[in-house]
């Protein structure tokens, strides 16, 4: 399914309910989303790789 037909159909779905629950629960959904795409984003620039070489190293001399 194409990205725009997805959108619309996932809107007409969520138009034709009437439960406050559902509804709420949905929110909590998409706002985890973003939560999650917030952090992932802000994670991926604030890695930074560390170098076990030496610490490899150490550790096979005293094997």
């Amino acid at each position: 399914m194409e990205k725009e037909d997805l959108k619309k159909n996932i809107l007409e779905r969520v138009n034709q309910i009437d439960d406050i629950n559902k509804l709420n629960a949905i929110q909590a959904i998409l706002n985890t989303l973003e939560s999650e795409q917030l952090s992932l984003a802000g994670a991926s620039n604030m890695l930074e790789t560390e170098d076990f070489s030496g610490y490899i190293k150490e550790w096979l001399k005293n094997m």
